[in-house]
């Protein structure tokens, strides 16, 4: 009988008392639930790394190449300290193109140092506890997370910052991580891509038509960024290979405007202008008043150069449906019998 009473009390104890040292607060993800919800109280003090030299930089590895194939788009700085640079069109690379090792990346692979171990010594607020099952509409709140295992994002995960512009995340995985296709990271409530950080020990993939926010610090892991892949963030690696395949990363600094400049509606020779552009899941056509080219098709085309919206111009002012095109770069074609009337580009946000 007393050893029973003495049990008792101690499991009171546990139940009610929080222990000392037990900092950590745990969350088994169930992918049965729509959206899984984390315990404990978001951490207010947590402060984005410094930047240093890799703010300028979409791309850089510290001890690796850097190599594309197809057509992407990079809005940002491309660099390495050890390998070269190819495959990219400058056309296409808003920023630099280091192809080859210089003063500037020797001085970026030392800040990107420094932003790791920043990153990796900040102190968990949640911990993981089922890396292969992250994702499935999980929400993330400001703070900083664990798991201690290779990780597999799947379906979409979403970032809120809480009505908090400057709510900083920190990702930590402790093994390779890699997203599903066609998986998600959306930001919400004011979260901001340039304020998420994810640090990985180990190779990131990003596969087919996945959409990726925030900024990828990878130590000794390549970083492969699949087709269609859309990163709004930037890249980084200690040591490993950064490779791209048709895909779009737009680097989130302050100072660097990544919108495309909307067609100057008072030029002549102008017939029509495509506004918002950016868009998300709609934008609108408007010809010319005088415009002559009523009943030509509106062509928009995917990188690769696959048509993936025709629309016939039958009057002044059209709104297109453009929810269905993963966020990315596009372009498209005013036609009239075949004839290219006016042409440009287009970017998607969704």
């Amino acid at each position: 009988m007393k050893t029973k009473l003495i049990t008792l009390i101690i499991l009171i104890i546990l139940t009610f008392i929080p222990l000392s040292g037990f900092g950590r607060v745990y969350e088994t993800i169930n992918p049965r639930r729509s959206s899984p919800t984390l315990q404990g109280e978001m951490s207010s003090s947590m402060m984005a790394p410094g930047m240093g030299l890799t703010s300028t930089y979409a791309l850089f590895s510290s001890n690796g190449s850097i190599s594309n194939s197809g057509i992407s788009f990079i809005t940002g700085d491309i660099g390495m300290n050890v390998g070269q640079a190819t495959g990219f069109d400058p056309s296409n690379v808003k920023g630099m193109i280091h192809l080859m090792p210089d003063m500037t990346t020797n001085m970026c692979s030392g800040s990107l140092l420094t932003m790791y171990n920043y990153l990796n010594q900040l102190p968990v607020n949640i911990e993981l506890l089922n890396p292969t099952l992250f994702g499935h509409n999980m929400i993330l709140t400001p703070q900083t997370y664990h798991l201690s295992a290779a990780t597999m994002l799947t379906d979409t995960l979403y970032i809120n910052a809480v009505g908090d512009a400057n709510a900083v995340f920190c990702i930590q995985i402790n093994g390779a991580l890699t997203t599903a296709a066609n998986s998600k990271v959306i930001l919400i409530n004011g979260a901001q891509s340039k304020n998420v950080f994810w640090k990985i020990e180990g190779a990131v993939t990003l596969s087919d038509q996945s959409i990726f926010r925030g900024i990828i610090v990878s130590n000794n892991g390549a970083i492969s960024m699949k087709s269609g892949v859309m990163l709004d963030g930037a890249a980084f690696t200690t040591t490993g290979a950064i490779t791209l395949a048709a895909s779009t990363v737009i680097m989130p600094y302050a100072g660097v405007s990544t919108a495309v400049e909307n067609v100057d509606a008072s030029d002549p020779e102008v017939e029509l202008t495509v506004a918002p552009n950016p868009f998300g899941s709609s934008t609108t056509i408007n010809l010319r008043n005088d415009s002559k080219y009523l009943n030509c098709d509106f062509k928009i085309y995917n990188m690769v150069g696959v048509e993936v919206m025709n629309s016939l111009v039958t009057k002044q002012t059209i709104t297109l449906d453009t929810s269905r095109l993963h966020a990315g770069i596009y372009f498209y074609k005013l036609m009239d019998k075949n004839k290219i009337i006016q042409s440009g580009k287009l970017i998607s946000q969704n």
